[in-house]
Protein backbone atom coordinates (compact mmCIF):
# COMPACT_ATOMS: atom_id res chain seq x y z
CA UNK A 1 0.00 0.00 0.00
CA UNK A 2 1.50 3.22 -1.38
CA UNK A 3 0.28 6.83 0.76
CA UNK A 4 -0.36 10.01 -1.81
CA UNK A 5 1.72 12.92 0.47
CA UNK A 6 2.48 14.52 -2.89
CA UNK A 7 0.15 17.54 -2.09
CA UNK A 8 1.43 17.64 1.88
CA UNK A 9 4.98 17.84 0.50
CA UNK A 10 4.20 20.87 -2.18
CA UNK A 11 2.40 22.68 0.53
CA UNK A 12 5.30 22.27 3.58
CA UNK A 13 7.37 25.79 3.88
CA UNK A 14 6.74 29.49 3.31
CA UNK A 15 5.84 31.05 0.29
CA UNK A 16 7.44 30.87 -2.50
CA UNK A 17 8.63 33.96 -5.05
CA UNK A 18 8.99 34.49 -8.63
CA UNK A 19 9.12 31.60 -10.54
CA UNK A 20 8.90 29.23 -7.84
CA UNK A 21 5.12 30.76 -6.78
CA UNK A 22 4.03 29.98 -10.75
CA UNK A 23 5.35 26.91 -10.37
CA UNK A 24 3.94 25.85 -7.01
CA UNK A 25 0.38 27.25 -8.04
CA UNK A 26 0.64 24.72 -11.50
CA UNK A 27 1.94 21.89 -8.73
CA UNK A 28 -1.34 22.66 -6.41
CA UNK A 29 -3.77 23.18 -8.79
CA UNK A 30 -2.51 19.84 -11.07
CA UNK A 31 -2.93 17.60 -7.58
CA UNK A 32 -6.30 18.84 -6.94
CA UNK A 33 -7.25 18.13 -10.27
CA UNK A 34 -7.13 15.03 -10.60
CA UNK A 35 -8.61 11.87 -8.29
CA UNK A 36 -10.32 14.14 -5.69
CA UNK A 37 -12.45 11.58 -3.96
CA UNK A 38 -8.65 10.39 -2.84
CA UNK A 39 -8.41 13.28 -0.64
CA UNK A 40 -9.43 14.77 2.48
CA UNK A 41 -12.04 17.91 3.28
CA UNK A 42 -8.88 19.46 4.84
CA UNK A 43 -6.45 18.77 2.24
CA UNK A 44 -8.67 20.32 -0.42
CA UNK A 45 -9.15 23.29 1.74
CA UNK A 46 -4.99 23.98 2.54
CA UNK A 47 -4.49 23.29 -1.41
CA UNK A 48 -7.80 26.12 -2.04
CA UNK A 49 -5.95 28.34 0.69
CA UNK A 50 -2.27 28.19 -0.45
CA UNK A 51 -3.92 28.89 -4.16
CA UNK A 52 -5.26 32.01 -2.76
CA UNK A 53 -2.39 33.06 -0.68
CA UNK A 54 -0.48 32.75 -4.16
CA UNK A 55 -2.63 34.58 -6.21
CA UNK A 56 -1.17 37.89 -6.03
CA UNK A 57 1.89 36.81 -6.61
CA UNK A 58 1.13 34.61 -9.83
CA UNK A 59 0.46 36.28 -13.26
CA UNK A 60 -2.53 36.21 -14.90
CA UNK A 61 -1.16 34.51 -18.15
CA UNK A 62 1.02 32.31 -15.65
CA UNK A 63 -2.70 30.86 -14.29
CA UNK A 64 -4.47 30.96 -17.77
CA UNK A 65 -1.23 28.63 -19.28
CA UNK A 66 -0.98 26.22 -16.30
CA UNK A 67 -4.81 25.88 -16.29
CA UNK A 68 -4.85 25.01 -19.97
CA UNK A 69 -2.62 22.11 -19.46
CA UNK A 70 -4.90 20.51 -16.90
CA UNK A 71 -7.08 19.76 -20.35
CA UNK A 72 -9.70 17.02 -19.52
CA UNK A 73 -8.56 16.48 -16.42
CA UNK A 74 -9.84 18.91 -14.13
CA UNK A 75 -12.15 16.37 -12.24
CA UNK A 76 -12.55 18.75 -8.80
CA UNK A 77 -15.88 19.85 -8.63
CA UNK A 78 -14.18 22.37 -5.70
CA UNK A 79 -11.03 23.55 -7.87
CA UNK A 80 -13.63 24.15 -10.86
CA UNK A 81 -15.68 26.48 -8.47
CA UNK A 82 -12.72 28.04 -7.43
CA UNK A 83 -10.69 28.91 -10.80
CA UNK A 84 -14.35 30.11 -12.22
CA UNK A 85 -13.90 32.94 -10.01
CA UNK A 86 -10.88 33.81 -11.17
CA UNK A 87 -10.50 36.37 -14.10
CA UNK A 88 -12.68 35.72 -17.21
CA UNK A 89 -9.66 34.06 -18.98
CA UNK A 90 -8.97 31.79 -16.39
CA UNK A 91 -12.43 31.08 -16.18
CA UNK A 92 -12.83 29.99 -19.90
CA UNK A 93 -9.87 27.85 -19.71
CA UNK A 94 -10.82 25.84 -15.97
CA UNK A 95 -14.60 25.15 -18.65
CA UNK A 96 -12.27 24.02 -21.04
CA UNK A 97 -10.41 21.90 -18.85
CA UNK A 98 -13.42 20.71 -17.06
CA UNK A 99 -14.37 17.06 -17.12
CA UNK A 100 -16.98 16.41 -14.72
CA UNK A 101 -19.98 14.17 -14.35
CA UNK A 102 -23.39 15.66 -14.66
CA UNK A 103 -24.22 14.69 -11.77
CA UNK A 104 -21.42 16.46 -10.16
CA UNK A 105 -21.74 19.25 -12.04
CA UNK A 106 -25.71 19.68 -11.77
CA UNK A 107 -24.45 19.80 -7.63
CA UNK A 108 -21.62 22.48 -8.40
CA UNK A 109 -23.57 24.78 -10.66
CA UNK A 110 -24.79 26.85 -7.57
CA UNK A 111 -21.41 27.68 -7.01
CA UNK A 112 -20.25 28.39 -10.00
CA UNK A 113 -19.26 32.19 -11.06
CA UNK A 114 -22.32 33.65 -13.33
CA UNK A 115 -20.00 33.59 -16.29
CA UNK A 116 -19.48 29.50 -15.62
CA UNK A 117 -22.72 29.15 -15.69
CA UNK A 118 -23.14 30.98 -18.67
CA UNK A 119 -20.82 28.79 -20.16
CA UNK A 120 -22.26 25.86 -19.32
CA UNK A 121 -25.95 26.91 -20.55
CA UNK A 122 -24.69 27.63 -23.46
CA UNK A 123 -23.86 24.23 -24.19
CA UNK A 124 -27.07 23.14 -23.37
CA UNK A 125 -26.56 21.88 -19.77
CA UNK A 126 -30.08 22.46 -18.15
CA UNK A 127 -30.71 22.70 -14.33
CA UNK A 128 -34.44 22.07 -12.76
CA UNK A 129 -33.80 23.61 -9.94
CA UNK A 130 -31.13 26.67 -8.83
CA UNK A 131 -30.58 27.14 -5.04
CA UNK A 132 -29.81 30.21 -4.57
CA UNK A 133 -25.65 30.52 -2.82
CA UNK A 134 -24.04 32.96 -0.70
CA UNK A 135 -21.25 34.70 -2.00
CA UNK A 136 -18.52 33.19 -0.11
CA UNK A 137 -16.46 31.70 -3.27
CA UNK A 138 -16.30 34.98 -4.90
CA UNK A 139 -14.48 36.80 -2.20
CA UNK A 140 -12.14 33.35 -1.88
CA UNK A 141 -10.25 35.19 -4.70
CA UNK A 142 -9.15 38.62 -4.98
CA UNK A 143 -10.17 39.39 -8.59
CA UNK A 144 -8.20 41.72 -10.76
CA UNK A 145 -11.38 44.01 -12.02
CA UNK A 146 -12.29 44.60 -8.14
CA UNK A 147 -9.91 46.79 -6.52
CA UNK A 148 -11.84 49.80 -5.89
CA UNK A 149 -14.40 48.53 -3.25
CA UNK A 150 -16.10 50.89 -1.13
CA UNK A 151 -14.77 52.07 2.20
CA UNK A 152 -17.87 51.74 4.12
CA UNK A 153 -18.88 48.53 2.69
CA UNK A 154 -15.44 47.19 3.16
CA UNK A 155 -15.79 47.83 6.87
CA UNK A 156 -19.35 46.80 7.45
CA UNK A 157 -18.12 43.45 6.17
CA UNK A 158 -15.30 42.96 8.69
CA UNK A 159 -17.19 41.63 11.18
CA UNK A 160 -19.08 38.59 9.38
CA UNK A 161 -15.55 37.62 7.74
CA UNK A 162 -14.82 34.35 10.12
CA UNK A 163 -18.75 33.46 9.37
CA UNK A 164 -18.12 33.72 6.00
CA UNK A 165 -14.98 31.48 5.88
CA UNK A 166 -16.78 28.85 7.93
CA UNK A 167 -19.45 28.89 5.28
CA UNK A 168 -17.29 28.62 1.98
CA UNK A 169 -15.35 25.67 4.05
CA UNK A 170 -18.65 23.83 5.04
CA UNK A 171 -19.70 24.06 1.30
CA UNK A 172 -16.73 23.02 0.27
CA UNK A 173 -16.77 20.25 3.04
CA UNK A 174 -20.03 18.93 1.45
CA UNK A 175 -19.28 19.56 -2.19
CA UNK A 176 -16.54 17.09 -1.31
CA UNK A 177 -18.68 14.07 0.24
CA UNK A 178 -20.77 14.54 -2.48
CA UNK A 179 -18.22 13.72 -4.92
CA UNK A 180 -16.86 10.62 -3.19
CA UNK A 181 -20.27 9.41 -2.49
CA UNK A 182 -20.77 9.76 -6.27
CA UNK A 183 -17.71 8.15 -7.24
CA UNK A 184 -18.21 5.43 -4.90
CA UNK A 185 -21.60 4.58 -5.60
CA UNK A 186 -21.49 4.83 -9.04
CA UNK A 187 -22.16 2.06 -11.01
CA UNK A 188 -19.70 2.29 -14.48
CA UNK A 189 -17.27 4.88 -16.36
CA UNK A 190 -19.32 8.13 -16.93
CA UNK A 191 -18.36 9.64 -20.57
CA UNK A 192 -16.39 12.30 -20.98
CA UNK A 193 -18.69 15.30 -20.92
CA UNK A 194 -17.89 17.32 -24.87
CA UNK A 195 -15.92 20.78 -24.51
CA UNK A 196 -16.43 22.84 -27.15
CA UNK A 197 -14.05 23.43 -30.09
CA UNK A 198 -13.73 26.93 -29.75
CA UNK A 199 -12.47 26.44 -25.91
CA UNK A 200 -9.12 24.41 -26.46
CA UNK A 201 -8.95 23.36 -30.21
CA UNK A 202 -6.62 26.44 -30.88
CA UNK A 203 -4.19 25.64 -28.61
CA UNK A 204 -3.59 21.80 -28.78
CA UNK A 205 -3.71 21.74 -32.54
CA UNK A 206 -0.17 20.76 -33.77
CA UNK A 207 1.64 17.73 -33.12
CA UNK A 208 4.76 17.39 -30.79
CA UNK A 209 7.69 14.71 -31.27
CA UNK A 210 10.26 15.82 -29.23
CA UNK A 211 10.92 18.24 -26.38
CA UNK A 212 14.36 19.32 -25.07
CA UNK A 213 14.46 20.23 -21.27
CA UNK A 214 16.72 21.35 -18.68
CA UNK A 215 16.00 20.17 -14.83
CA UNK A 216 17.68 21.88 -11.80
CA UNK A 217 19.02 20.16 -9.24
CA UNK A 218 16.09 19.13 -7.74
CA UNK A 219 15.50 17.37 -10.60
CA UNK A 220 12.07 19.87 -11.54
CA UNK A 221 11.37 20.47 -15.17
CA UNK A 222 12.83 24.77 -15.05
CA UNK A 223 13.33 25.12 -19.03
CA UNK A 224 11.52 23.39 -22.34
CA UNK A 225 11.80 23.88 -25.98
CA UNK A 226 8.95 22.54 -27.81
CA UNK A 227 5.39 22.36 -26.09
CA UNK A 228 4.12 25.64 -24.07
CA UNK A 229 5.76 26.49 -21.00
CA UNK A 230 2.90 25.52 -18.53
CA UNK A 231 2.86 21.75 -20.10
CA UNK A 232 6.23 20.79 -18.68
CA UNK A 233 7.75 22.93 -16.90
CA UNK A 234 7.38 21.68 -13.26
CA UNK A 235 7.29 18.06 -13.84
CA UNK A 236 10.05 15.98 -11.99
CA UNK A 237 12.21 13.39 -13.51
CA UNK A 238 13.67 12.82 -10.20
CA UNK A 239 10.99 10.50 -8.61
CA UNK A 240 8.97 7.72 -10.50
CA UNK A 241 5.50 7.87 -11.83
CA UNK A 242 2.72 7.81 -8.64
CA UNK A 243 -0.11 6.10 -10.06
CA UNK A 244 -1.50 7.98 -13.47
CA UNK A 245 0.46 11.19 -12.50
CA UNK A 246 3.48 12.38 -14.71
CA UNK A 247 7.19 11.06 -13.82
CA UNK A 248 9.91 8.77 -15.03
CA UNK A 249 10.26 5.02 -14.74
CA UNK A 250 12.31 3.24 -11.99
CA UNK A 251 15.19 3.47 -14.75
CA UNK A 252 15.17 7.37 -14.98
CA UNK A 253 14.61 8.10 -11.24
CA UNK A 254 17.57 5.62 -10.07
CA UNK A 255 19.95 7.58 -12.73
CA UNK A 256 19.07 10.68 -11.56
CA UNK A 257 19.57 9.77 -8.03
CA UNK A 258 23.00 8.52 -9.04
CA UNK A 259 24.20 11.03 -11.46
CA UNK A 260 24.36 9.04 -14.40
CA UNK A 261 23.01 9.32 -17.93
CA UNK A 262 20.04 8.13 -18.85
CA UNK A 263 19.14 6.66 -22.12
CA UNK A 264 15.15 5.65 -23.36
CA UNK A 265 14.11 5.95 -20.00
CA UNK A 266 10.53 5.60 -19.82
CA UNK A 267 8.39 8.91 -19.12
CA UNK A 268 5.03 9.92 -18.44
CA UNK A 269 3.23 13.06 -18.68
CA UNK A 270 0.05 14.90 -18.72
CA UNK A 271 -2.28 17.46 -19.33
CA UNK A 272 -2.40 19.42 -22.25
CA UNK A 273 -2.85 17.00 -25.32
CA UNK A 274 0.21 18.06 -27.14
CA UNK A 275 2.33 16.20 -24.62
CA UNK A 276 0.30 13.85 -23.10
CA UNK A 277 1.45 10.01 -23.32
CA UNK A 278 4.47 8.12 -22.74
CA UNK A 279 7.63 9.88 -23.80
CA UNK A 280 11.76 7.92 -24.67
CA UNK A 281 14.19 10.13 -22.12
CA UNK A 282 17.44 10.62 -22.62
CA UNK A 283 19.72 13.27 -20.58
CA UNK A 284 22.55 13.65 -19.04
CA UNK A 285 24.37 15.15 -15.92
CA UNK A 286 25.44 18.95 -15.90
CA UNK A 287 28.23 19.96 -13.17
CA UNK A 288 29.56 23.42 -12.82
CA UNK A 289 32.97 23.90 -14.11
CA UNK A 290 34.27 26.18 -11.58
CA UNK A 291 33.02 23.83 -8.22
CA UNK A 292 31.86 20.67 -9.72
CA UNK A 293 28.73 21.06 -7.93
CA UNK A 294 25.76 19.00 -9.82
CA UNK A 295 23.10 21.60 -11.59
CA UNK A 296 20.72 19.38 -13.21
CA UNK A 297 19.98 17.18 -16.34
CA UNK A 298 19.61 18.20 -20.45
CA UNK A 299 18.40 16.49 -22.36
CA UNK A 300 15.66 15.26 -24.86
CA UNK A 301 12.30 13.81 -25.06
CA UNK A 302 10.74 11.63 -28.01
CA UNK A 303 7.44 9.82 -28.86
CA UNK A 304 8.66 6.02 -28.89
CA UNK A 305 8.77 4.56 -32.31
CA UNK A 306 6.07 0.89 -32.59
CA UNK A 307 8.66 -1.53 -31.63
CA UNK A 308 8.85 0.47 -28.47
CA UNK A 309 5.38 0.74 -27.59
CA UNK A 310 4.89 -2.93 -28.61
CA UNK A 311 8.03 -4.34 -26.64
CA UNK A 312 6.62 -2.75 -23.72
CA UNK A 313 2.81 -3.15 -23.62
CA UNK A 314 2.61 -1.83 -20.04
CA UNK A 315 0.17 -3.74 -17.34
CA UNK A 316 -2.00 -1.67 -16.40
CA UNK A 317 -3.00 -1.26 -12.59
CA UNK A 318 -6.06 -3.72 -12.43
CA UNK A 319 -4.12 -6.58 -13.71
CA UNK A 320 -1.06 -5.80 -12.37
CA UNK A 321 -2.74 -6.26 -8.65
CA UNK A 322 -4.39 -9.72 -9.87
CA UNK A 323 -1.25 -10.91 -10.85
CA UNK A 324 0.27 -10.19 -7.73
CA UNK A 325 -2.44 -11.46 -5.96
CA UNK A 326 -2.21 -14.89 -8.19
CA UNK A 327 1.49 -14.83 -7.41
CA UNK A 328 0.80 -14.56 -3.56
CA UNK A 329 -1.76 -17.48 -4.03
CA UNK A 330 0.02 -19.64 -5.97
CA UNK A 331 3.50 -18.93 -3.37
CA UNK A 332 1.09 -20.07 -0.08
CA UNK A 333 0.74 -23.68 -0.76
CA UNK A 334 4.01 -24.25 -2.57
CA UNK A 335 5.84 -23.73 0.50
CA UNK A 336 3.86 -25.85 1.73
CA UNK A 337 4.39 -28.50 -0.52
CA UNK A 338 8.44 -27.70 0.61
CA UNK A 339 8.07 -28.33 3.75
CA UNK A 340 6.05 -31.34 3.47
CA UNK A 341 8.42 -32.85 1.00
CA UNK A 342 11.20 -31.95 3.38
CA UNK A 343 9.88 -33.61 6.49
CA UNK A 344 9.89 -36.59 4.43
CA UNK A 345 13.67 -36.57 2.99
CA UNK A 346 14.86 -35.88 6.52
CA UNK A 347 12.42 -38.45 7.99
CA UNK A 348 11.81 -35.95 10.33
CA UNK A 349 8.80 -38.11 11.72
CA UNK A 350 9.66 -41.36 11.37
CA UNK A 351 12.32 -43.63 8.68
CA UNK A 352 10.98 -43.20 5.36
CA UNK A 353 12.28 -46.21 2.03
CA UNK A 354 14.42 -44.78 -0.34
CA UNK A 355 12.04 -44.64 -3.02
CA UNK A 356 9.66 -42.24 -1.11
CA UNK A 357 12.78 -39.90 -0.31
CA UNK A 358 14.02 -39.65 -3.57
CA UNK A 359 10.56 -39.01 -4.89
CA UNK A 360 9.95 -36.49 -1.90
CA UNK A 361 13.28 -34.70 -2.86
CA UNK A 362 12.24 -34.84 -6.76
CA UNK A 363 8.96 -32.88 -5.39
CA UNK A 364 10.24 -30.45 -3.01
CA UNK A 365 12.79 -29.44 -6.11
CA UNK A 366 10.53 -28.72 -8.89
CA UNK A 367 8.16 -27.03 -6.01
CA UNK A 368 11.12 -24.76 -5.18
CA UNK A 369 11.72 -24.01 -9.27
CA UNK A 370 8.14 -23.18 -9.54
CA UNK A 371 8.62 -21.01 -6.64
CA UNK A 372 11.63 -19.09 -7.91
CA UNK A 373 9.76 -18.73 -11.05
CA UNK A 374 7.12 -16.83 -9.39
CA UNK A 375 9.55 -14.68 -7.04
CA UNK A 376 11.02 -13.80 -11.09
CA UNK A 377 7.36 -12.55 -12.37
CA UNK A 378 6.52 -10.55 -9.39
CA UNK A 379 9.88 -8.50 -9.18
CA UNK A 380 9.26 -8.42 -12.32
CA UNK A 381 5.74 -6.33 -12.05
CA UNK A 382 7.40 -4.65 -9.11
CA UNK A 383 10.02 -3.54 -11.50
CA UNK A 384 7.68 -2.39 -14.20
CA UNK A 385 5.39 -0.14 -11.90
CA UNK A 386 8.54 1.23 -10.41
CA UNK A 387 7.06 -0.69 -6.68
CA UNK A 388 10.79 -1.95 -5.80
CA UNK A 389 12.08 -0.40 -2.92
CA UNK A 390 14.79 1.98 -3.58
CA UNK A 391 18.41 0.15 -2.83
CA UNK A 392 20.58 1.48 -0.71
CA UNK A 393 23.69 1.16 1.85
CA UNK A 394 26.93 -0.83 0.07
CA UNK A 395 27.93 -3.89 -0.43
CA UNK A 396 31.71 -5.79 -0.80
CA UNK A 397 32.73 -7.70 -3.52
CA UNK A 398 34.17 -10.43 -1.64
CA UNK A 399 30.83 -10.82 0.20
CA UNK A 400 28.77 -10.96 -2.67
CA UNK A 401 31.50 -14.06 -3.94
CA UNK A 402 31.29 -16.13 -1.22
CA UNK A 403 27.31 -15.83 -1.26
CA UNK A 404 27.24 -16.54 -4.82
CA UNK A 405 29.83 -19.36 -3.88
CA UNK A 406 27.40 -20.97 -1.50
CA UNK A 407 24.07 -20.52 -3.77
CA UNK A 408 25.67 -21.65 -7.33
CA UNK A 409 27.33 -24.85 -5.98
CA UNK A 410 24.55 -26.97 -6.63
CA UNK A 411 23.84 -25.83 -9.84
CA UNK A 412 27.43 -25.52 -11.13
CA UNK A 413 28.30 -29.35 -9.93
CA UNK A 414 25.21 -30.60 -12.04
CA UNK A 415 26.13 -28.80 -15.02
CA UNK A 416 30.00 -29.33 -14.43
CA UNK A 417 30.70 -25.96 -15.10
CA UNK A 418 33.40 -24.36 -13.42
CA UNK A 419 33.36 -20.40 -12.85
CA UNK A 420 36.13 -18.46 -12.43
CA UNK A 421 35.64 -15.08 -11.75
CA UNK A 422 38.78 -12.40 -10.78
CA UNK A 423 39.01 -9.23 -9.82
CA UNK A 424 41.24 -6.08 -10.76
CA UNK A 425 41.82 -4.42 -7.31
CA UNK A 426 41.11 -2.38 -5.91
CA UNK A 427 37.61 -2.94 -6.01
CA UNK A 428 35.15 -0.56 -4.88
CA UNK A 429 31.94 -1.77 -2.67
CA UNK A 430 28.79 -1.61 -4.78
CA UNK A 431 26.34 1.48 -3.74
CA UNK A 432 23.38 -1.02 -3.43
CA UNK A 433 22.53 -3.12 -0.55
CA UNK A 434 23.14 -6.51 -0.31
CA UNK A 435 19.70 -8.35 -1.29
CA UNK A 436 19.69 -6.05 -4.55
CA UNK A 437 23.38 -7.10 -5.69
CA UNK A 438 22.55 -10.38 -4.96
CA UNK A 439 19.40 -10.83 -6.77
CA UNK A 440 20.90 -9.50 -9.93
CA UNK A 441 24.15 -11.46 -10.09
CA UNK A 442 22.48 -14.33 -8.96
CA UNK A 443 19.93 -14.57 -12.30
CA UNK A 444 22.83 -13.34 -14.29
CA UNK A 445 24.85 -16.16 -13.44
CA UNK A 446 22.35 -19.18 -12.98
CA UNK A 447 21.61 -18.24 -16.40
CA UNK A 448 24.70 -18.19 -18.00
CA UNK A 449 25.84 -21.35 -16.20
CA UNK A 450 21.99 -22.96 -17.79
CA UNK A 451 23.32 -21.77 -21.25
CA UNK A 452 26.90 -24.02 -21.15
CA UNK A 453 27.73 -26.85 -22.07
CA UNK A 454 29.11 -29.86 -19.72
CA UNK A 455 32.42 -28.87 -19.18
CA UNK A 456 32.63 -26.19 -19.91
CA UNK A 457 34.77 -23.16 -18.03
CA UNK A 458 32.93 -19.74 -17.75
CA UNK A 459 35.52 -16.35 -17.26
CA UNK A 460 34.58 -13.11 -15.26
CA UNK A 461 36.13 -10.18 -14.04
CA UNK A 462 34.77 -7.72 -11.82
CA UNK A 463 36.99 -3.84 -12.31
CA UNK A 464 35.97 -0.37 -10.93
CA UNK A 465 35.78 2.57 -13.61
CA UNK A 466 36.32 5.90 -11.66
CA UNK A 467 34.74 8.97 -12.91
CA UNK A 468 32.68 11.33 -11.86
CA UNK A 469 29.95 8.91 -10.52
CA UNK A 470 32.16 5.52 -9.79
CA UNK A 471 31.17 2.41 -11.35
CA UNK A 472 31.78 -1.59 -10.75
CA UNK A 473 32.12 -3.34 -14.26
CA UNK A 474 31.66 -6.90 -13.98
CA UNK A 475 32.43 -8.96 -17.54
CA UNK A 476 31.42 -12.51 -18.37
CA UNK A 477 32.49 -14.78 -21.16
CA UNK A 478 29.45 -15.87 -23.51
CA UNK A 479 28.29 -19.52 -22.78
CA UNK A 480 28.99 -21.65 -25.86
CA UNK A 481 25.32 -22.42 -26.63
CA UNK A 482 24.81 -18.60 -26.71
CA UNK A 483 28.23 -17.69 -27.95
CA UNK A 484 26.88 -16.71 -31.94
CA UNK A 485 23.21 -15.95 -31.28
CA UNK A 486 21.83 -12.04 -31.54
CA UNK A 487 21.18 -9.85 -28.51
CA UNK A 488 17.50 -9.26 -29.78
CA UNK A 489 16.95 -13.45 -29.93
CA UNK A 490 18.61 -13.44 -26.23
CA UNK A 491 16.56 -10.96 -24.77
CA UNK A 492 13.24 -12.41 -26.43
CA UNK A 493 10.65 -13.68 -23.82
CA UNK A 494 9.79 -16.51 -25.38
CA UNK A 495 13.73 -17.84 -26.23
CA UNK A 496 14.33 -20.79 -24.20
CA UNK A 497 17.95 -22.99 -24.22
CA UNK A 498 17.01 -26.40 -25.06
CA UNK A 499 17.73 -29.33 -23.66
CA UNK A 500 16.85 -30.35 -19.89
CA UNK A 501 14.08 -29.33 -18.33
CA UNK A 502 14.55 -29.03 -15.38
CA UNK A 503 17.63 -27.08 -16.21
CA UNK A 504 16.68 -23.79 -17.32
CA UNK A 505 15.11 -21.15 -16.19
CA UNK A 506 11.38 -21.69 -15.87
CA UNK A 507 10.25 -18.45 -17.67
CA UNK A 508 13.05 -18.59 -20.41
CA UNK A 509 16.56 -17.61 -20.94
CA UNK A 510 14.85 -14.40 -22.70
CA UNK A 511 13.04 -13.45 -19.37
CA UNK A 512 15.99 -13.92 -17.30
CA UNK A 513 18.24 -11.94 -19.28
CA UNK A 514 15.47 -9.02 -19.51
CA UNK A 515 14.95 -9.19 -15.81
CA UNK A 516 18.26 -8.99 -14.93
CA UNK A 517 18.61 -5.77 -17.62
CA UNK A 518 16.01 -4.00 -15.74
CA UNK A 519 16.72 -4.80 -12.31
CA UNK A 520 20.64 -3.10 -13.56
CA UNK A 521 18.76 0.14 -14.58
CA UNK A 522 16.63 0.59 -12.12
CA UNK A 523 19.50 0.62 -9.95
CA UNK A 524 21.37 2.72 -11.81
CA UNK A 525 23.08 0.41 -14.36
CA UNK A 526 23.04 -1.52 -17.59
CA UNK A 527 23.47 -4.79 -18.36
CA UNK A 528 25.09 -5.06 -22.31
CA UNK A 529 25.43 -8.13 -24.46
CA UNK A 530 29.07 -8.05 -26.61
CA UNK A 531 30.07 -10.43 -29.63
CA UNK A 532 32.27 -11.80 -26.41
CA UNK A 533 30.87 -10.91 -23.29
CA UNK A 534 28.46 -9.85 -21.40
CA UNK A 535 29.26 -6.68 -19.24
CA UNK A 536 26.75 -5.73 -16.02
CA UNK A 537 27.41 -2.11 -14.93
CA UNK A 538 26.48 -1.18 -11.79
CA UNK A 539 27.32 2.15 -9.21
CA UNK A 540 30.01 1.91 -7.02
CA UNK A 541 30.45 3.50 -3.44
CA UNK A 542 31.76 7.45 -4.01
CA UNK A 543 34.28 7.03 -1.13
CA UNK A 544 37.26 4.94 -1.02
CA UNK A 545 40.98 5.15 -0.76
CA UNK A 546 42.21 3.40 -3.93
CA UNK A 547 45.59 2.74 -4.66
CA UNK A 548 47.55 3.63 -7.58
CA UNK A 549 49.04 -0.19 -8.00
CA UNK A 550 46.43 -2.73 -9.67
CA UNK A 551 47.19 -6.15 -8.71
CA UNK A 552 44.82 -9.29 -10.23
CA UNK A 553 43.54 -11.55 -7.72
CA UNK A 554 42.07 -14.82 -7.99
Amino acid sequence: MRFDDRLTTVLKGSLPEGAGAATQWRQVIDLLAQKPAGLANQDVQAGLTRLRDLHERVSEQDRVTAVQSLNGRLRSAPLLVYLTADSDAVCDAAMAAADLSPEICADAFPRLSPRAQQILRAQGFAVAEEQPVAPAEEEALPHENGADTDVAKESSAEPSADAAEKLAESQISALVEKIADYQKNRPAEMPRAPVSDSGSKGFFAESLETIRFETDESGTINWTEGPPMGAIVGVTIAQPAFDEGPGPDAYGAAAFRQRMPMENARMRLCGAAIVTGDWRMSAIPCFSEETGRFEGYRGIMRRPNMAEDAGHGGIDVERREQLQQLIHELRTPLNAVIGFSEIIEQQLFGPASYEYRSLARNIMDEARRLLAGFEDLDIAVKVDSGQLPESSGTTKADWLFERMTQRLQGLTQSKVVELNISKAEPVRPFALDGESVERIFARLLSAAIISCENGETLKGELRTRIGVQPTNQFTLSRPSRIKDVAESILLDPSQGIDGDAGESSLLGLGFSLRLVRNLAQSAGGSLTINADNIALTLPAATTSKIKIRETESE
